[in-house]
């Protein structure tokens, strides 16, 4: 079976909602690419200077590529044409034109973050999958069923809301599925320790993804022990109930919730956005759907009557094993991105084709940790010796986002990693060097009357709520 049962409201309002998507994550990089072609670039090494991947002219030929469709003229034509491209998407009308627009959703996604994929967030490499395998399904759906299987929005469809039997809504469904599972593998794989002890969630009570309100909120033990098991169950559990009709409804409702709690306490923007959609998909349409408790010979007697009207399958050979090898793609590559975590494909990041399912794995054993950059200065005038702050100067380069945390949380893995012995990472990628030459400079330019820098340091320093700005 190679569709996925599911109703054509469902369908809509999750194409509506991954649109939506889309277009936030447009107006955010467009912000930020203007803000790059100011001041930015003195932070951000430019894909000339990136290691894309090991072999020396790919590497060349991939930072010349990105370098050309990420120009300001293709930047403005990306964000022109976004609602054109998700108003196309959402209509679903004629399968090679909706091949074309997920090839160029997906693509524009890539552009638009080439300059900048420090800013890219897990929720955006699963909204680029998510229309790469609308692409998918535009090959993979049999001729002459694209309009049973993916129908187009109309009226009359929606008000009566018919039962459909999709490709495109299994792989979807199969996407959020190892979205959940290997970020609960995760969990135990890079933070064992935090989630299976129960602090993990007192530790990312002080992480800077949390709102003002919920920031340094003392969380008694008891409760981060048993919202960690709440989480690790949401993850490794739950989704499984995607593939069992019984159970669609209640996994719906409980990794729903999550998202909202989510929403509610910490500064994720889109990544609701897209659980939420696409979890409607899962939502059980009202003539398959059964009660938690209801007998066996009930729920054999649904099935029947609701499966009799599925056209069967006549997907040709070539087709079943382009769903075959996508299908295998989405279960096995996140589980070898788990065993390359520190060191994955670079080429992946920048295409937004990485399946790395790695949301606060780590357990927040970092969440209470901040960065301070501090210049020597000599007073002549007093002969006094003292240290000045300039940590924050550079941020004043980037735009006003829910993204700047992601730019400072890499900053902040740099900067730790310069106190260790694997220093020489840090300067292989120049974001940090970037950053500490930015905030010399700034410190020597825009603040006046300052004693000149004689020596800089860099300390890794625990969360001060009252010292730290959000």
């Amino acid at each position: 079976m190679t569709r996925y049962p599911t109703s054509y409201r469902s369908l809509v309002l999750t194409k509506a909602g991954l649109g939506l998507a889309y277009l936030w994550f447009c107006w955010d990089f467009l912000r930020i690419n203007q803000a790059a072609w100011k001041n930015l670039h003195a932070l951000i090494p430019g894909p000339a200077q990136e290691v894309i991947c090991s072999d020396p002219f790919l590497n060349h030929i991939f930072a010349q590529l990105l370098l050309f469709i990420s120009q300001p003229l293709f930047i403005w034509s990306y964000f022109l044409l976004s609602p054109i491209a998700v108003g196309l998407y959402v209509w679903g009308r004629h399968r090679w034109l909706q091949i074309v627009v997920g090839l160029w959703i997906w693509l524009s996604m890539a552009a638009m973050s080439a300059q900048a994929s420090i800013f890219m967030s897990t929720a955006d490499f699963w909204l680029a999958w998510c229309f790469i395998l609308h692409v998918v399904a535009g090959l993979v759906t049999p001729r002459g069923e694209w309009n049973i299987s993916q129908p187009a929005f109309e009226k009359d469809l929606w008000r009566k809301n018919p039962v459909i039997h999709s490709e495109y809504a299994l792989l979807i469904v199969i996407l959020q599925f190892t979205v959940y599972f290997y970020a609960g593998l995760n969990k135990l794989i890079h933070g064992w320790g935090e989630w299976t002890s129960g602090v993990a969630i007192q530790n990312l009570s002080y992480d800077p993804s949390m709102r003002d309100f919920a920031r340094d909120v003392p969380i008694p033990y008891f409760i981060s022990l048993v919202l960690c098991y709440v989480t690790l169950a949401q993850r490794l559990i739950v989704p499984f109930g995607f593939f069992i009709m019984r159970y669609r409804g209640w996994a719906v409702l409980i990794l729903g919730a999550m998202h909202v709690g989510y929403d509610l306490i910490m500064q994720v923007a889109i990544f609701p956005l897209i659980g939420v959609s696409c979890l409607l998909l899962i939502v059980p349409p009202r003539s398959l759907a059964l009660p938690l408790f209801s007998l066996r010979s009930n729920r054999s007697t649904r099935r029947k009557t609701s499966l009799k009207s599925v056209a069967p399958s006549r997907a040709t050979l070539p087709q079943k094993v382009v769903m075959a090898v996508i299908v295998g793609l989405l279960l096995v590559e996140p589980a070898i991105m788990s065993g390359y975590s520190l060191n994955p494909p670079y080429w992946n990041v920048k295409l937004a084709t990485q399946l790395h399912w790695i949301m606060f794995a780590d357990g927040g054993v970092q969440s209470k940790d901040r960065f301070k950059i501090a210049v020597k200065v000599h007073d002549p005038a007093t002969g006094l010796v003292g240290y000045n702050e300039i940590t924050d100067l550079p941020l004043q380069y980037l735009p006003e986002t829910w993204r700047t945390r992601l730019y400072v949380k890499f900053i902040l893995l740099q900067a730790t990693r310069a106190h260790e012995a694997s220093s020489a990472q840090v300067e292989a990628t120049g974001y940090l060097e970037n950053y500490i030459k930015t905030a010399v400079f700034l410190y020597g330019t825009e603040i006046p009357r300052q004693p000149p820098a004689e020596q800089l340091l860099l300390a890794i320093d625990p969360y001060d709520k009252k010292s730290f700005p959000p």
